[in-house]
């Protein structure tokens, strides 16, 4: 194909598309369009790689890699080289084309990756990285010249629907060019933004699957944390090389330390792209807002990094090269939120003090940005660290004095009681001069100076809180001023508010100053604290009037018993103790006690000696209805009893009377028992135990054997090998203590 026999002609100066060229193939004329693939010529375009590093740098990698860099430079080169219609012909229907620029930017280093040691790989690679970003510029350049060009209309629905430009293409633009060439960068998004307005639907997407992200890095790393599902992720995340997407179970698998650095430096990596991206193209920032992206951000540093700094320390080994790196990834993907959180303010301050547009709205805008930020403690903690929130709202009152002070005042306080509950020395220093903002400054407001006597300076900070709150005691407003720092307007709101520490609300509001003892004073300078051993003890007369007299004793103080024997013989508090139980009739008298003449047998068969109740002159002894019937039976048959014999009748009457055995006839009848069985007895044969037998080798009898094997069965249950047993049975029977 002879392209030099057709050359361009645009007489009339149309736009590109409009154009047709006249080509002779083999002597006939022929129109074709100026974009068409018939412009497109037959080269191979090679992939970007990275240049070897580390573990891959061996012999001849630099080399290798310098020879097909070359390569790839010469096709950009010639890329370049090429009319506006083959140009753009080449990169829409070139196959390969768009694919070889595209790799350069998902392989480039990003910034905080430092150069390559090689001082000529570092230069090719620079010149590959210039050439790389012209050809963008060029693909957003709709007029070159009078002749060439192309319509905005028609060039925002190339690079739309062929794919010339996409979020992760814009994205990857900020991360490899943005640190170092943010004009060049910030013009090529706004121009892209500019041509073709539906990136912002696909802008608002792609931050969807950011949060998204964010969740699943969360997840891995943070099982408390309380998500309504698992992350909206394709089946392979590439940018997690081999990490699968997270089930539904709430208990992660246990990543790996390549696993957890893939997921920090993503993390970096998307930290750092939005960042520049707000930085380029401040109008971003409302659609940041519309997706409620700052939430994102927020929970991801509440929820994700300080879990990464712990699942680091768990798998990680700290005296290695690696710890350190990702280490520093984690620490500056937490400044690059920071500073992500900043350029979104930014852009509202900036509309507020430049003027353009309605301040009001972005007053609002930037106070609603605050308020987003403060549903966690952490990112707004460290951003205030970093910028300090009151002199961005006192700039605000000054720009605009219409501001919502109500806003205003809740955002300060929620910043300042979260300082308040645990603020670092560090950060406590870098506040202690500031004022929170709830009382308006005005240029006649005196401070007491520096070089003022402390007592003189705290008398003035007391004067002008009373001159507000005139109720309350000189001591609770020094009390109060040692809590806030000294800060005068700090107090005053704290109290109005109502929001005291709770170290303040015990102390009484009349509280007085209470001056300093001089003679005190004087032993504190002298290094001799007091005056004697005894001086402010619960003896000191001097300085308290109810000492527990009956505590001094004067001289020697004898004991009340002489001897043990004599203490024990002593029944006085057991006599004094007998009133307090005789009203629960748990004494009485010993007249009145059960005789104990008789063995323990009564207990073991069971029987009890029952009290008569109705000998008990507190109640009346009243038949139990199920024995009515009973007692009514026994009086019907009275006249059959009378016919009975006499013995017979006697002896029933006794069974029914004594339904407690005298124990006597008890230990009678079991001992008549006992010599009936003994004369029915007969002796029992004494058993040959012997073990030990014939001498050794003279053989044993049938009967020594099996006396042997009985005591080697038995044995534990005699000699020293039932203690526990008999131990416990001890204690049962009480004759040991438990």
């Amino acid at each position: 194909m002879d392209f030099k026999s057709s050359l361009f002609s645009n007489p009339e100066n149309l736009p590109v598309e409009n154009v047709m060229i006249s080509v002779s193939n083999a002597g006939v004329i022929q129109k074709i369009k100026a974009l068409d693939p018939y412009w497109v010529e037959k080269r191979d375009f090679i992939l970007y790689e990275r240049p070897p590093t580390g573990s891959a740098l061996v012999i001849g990698a630099v080399d290798t890699w310098r020879s097909k860099i070359s390569v790839y430079l010469e096709n950009l080169k010639w890329l370049l080289s090429l009319e506006y219609h083959r140009f753009w012909s080449t990169a829409l229907y070139h196959p390969q084309c768009m694919d070889a620029v595209i790799s350069f930017l998902q392989e480039s280093n990003p910034p905080y990756i430092p150069p390559h040691e090689c001082k000529e790989v570092q230069n090719l690679y620079e010149e590959v990285r210039r050439m790389v970003i012209i050809v963008f510029s060029r693909l957003v350049t709709n007029k070159e010249s009078k002749t060439q060009w192309m319509t905005k209309e028609h060039m925002a629905s190339l690079i739309y629907d062929n794919f010339i430009f996409t979020i992760p293409v814009l994205w990857d633009i900020c991360l490899a060019y943005g640190a170092d060439n943010s004009k060049h960068v910030s013009r090529l998004i706004e121009a892209v933004y500019t041509l073709q307005n539906r990136y912002e639907a696909d802008t608002a997407q792609a931050l969807v699957f950011v949060h998204e992200a964010f969740k699943y890095i969360i997840l891995q790393v943070n099982k408390d944390y309380e998500s309504e599902g698992p992350p909206n992720l394709p089946e392979t995340f590439k940018g997690f090389s081999e990490i699968r997407r997270p089930t539904n179970s709430k208990a992660p698998e246990k990543i790996t330390f390549s696993i957890l650095r893939d997921l920090v430096v993503h993390l970096l990596d998307t930290a750092m792209t939005l960042r520049i991206f707000v930085e380029v193209y401040p109008n971003g920032v409302h659609i940041l807002r519309s997706t409620n992206f700052v939430l994102s951000i927020v929970q991801v540093y509440e929820y994700g990094i300080p879990h990464l700094y712990e699942k680091l320390e768990e798998i990680g080994d700290q005296t290695s090269v690696t710890y350190t790196e990702v280490e520093g990834y984690i620490d500056l993907a937490r400044s690059e939120f920071i500073d992500v959180f900043r350029e979104i303010l930014a852009v509202y301050k900036n509309g507020i003090f430049s003027g353009e547009g309605n301040i009001l709205n972005s007053v609002e805008s930037y106070l609603s940005v605050m308020m987003d930020a403060l549903s966690e403690r952490l990112l707004i903690r460290d951003y205030h660290s970093c910028y300090p929130v009151h002199d961005d709202i006192d700039m605000l009152r000054q720009a605009c004095p219409d501001i919502d002070t109500v806003k205003t005042d809740f955002i300060l306080q929620a910043i300042y009681s979260n300082f308040d509950e645990g603020v670092p020395e560090r950060e406590h220093r870098t506040t202690n001069n500031d004022m929170n903002g709830h009382i308006e400054a005005t240029d006649t407001q005196s401070f007491p100076p520096e070089d003022m006597p402390d007592d003189v300076r705290e008398q003035s900070l007391i004067s002008e809180v009373k001159d507000i709150l005139p109720h309350l005691g000189d001591g609770f407003i020094l009390k109060c001023l040692e809590h806030y720092d000294f800060q005068v307007d700090r107090v005053v709101n704290s109290i109005l508010e109502d929001t005291l520490a709770d170290s303040l609300r015990k102390i009484d509001k009349d509280l007085p100053i209470i001056p300093e003892d001089a003679v005190d004073k004087k032993f504190l300078e002298t290094g001799v604290e007091r005056l004697n051993i005894f001086d402010g003890d619960q003896f000191d007369i001097m300085t308290r009037d109810d000492v527990d007299l009956s505590k001094i004793h004067v001289g020697k103080k004898r004991s009340k018993y002489k001897d043990l024997k004599d203490m024990l013989d002593d029944k006085t508090e057991v006599r004094n103790m007998g009133d307090i139980y005789s009203k629960y009739n748990l004494v009485c008298d010993e007249e009145a006690l059960y005789s104990d003449e008789y063995d323990d047998t009564y207990d073991s068969d069971g029987v009890a000696p029952t009290t008569d109740l109705g000998d008990d002159p507190r109640r009346p002894f009243v038949t139990p209805r199920a024995l009515q019937t009973t007692r009514r039976e026994y009086d019907e048959s009275d006249e059959s009893e009378e016919e009975r014999p006499s013995g017979s009748q006697e002896k029933s009457e006794r069974d029914r009377r004594d339904f407690c055995v005298n124990p006597e006839e008890i230990r009678a009848r079991r001992e008549a028992n006992m010599s009936a069985r003994g004369r029915r007895t007969k002796p029992a044969a004494i058993r040959n135990t012997d073990v030990a037998g014939a001498p050794k080798g003279h053989g044993q009898t049938k009967e020594v054997l099996q006396n042997r094997e009985r005591k080697e069965k038995h044995k534990s249950s005699r000699g020293n090998h039932n203690r526990r047993q008999g131990a416990q049975w001890k204690r049962s029977q009480g004759m040991m203590p438990s």
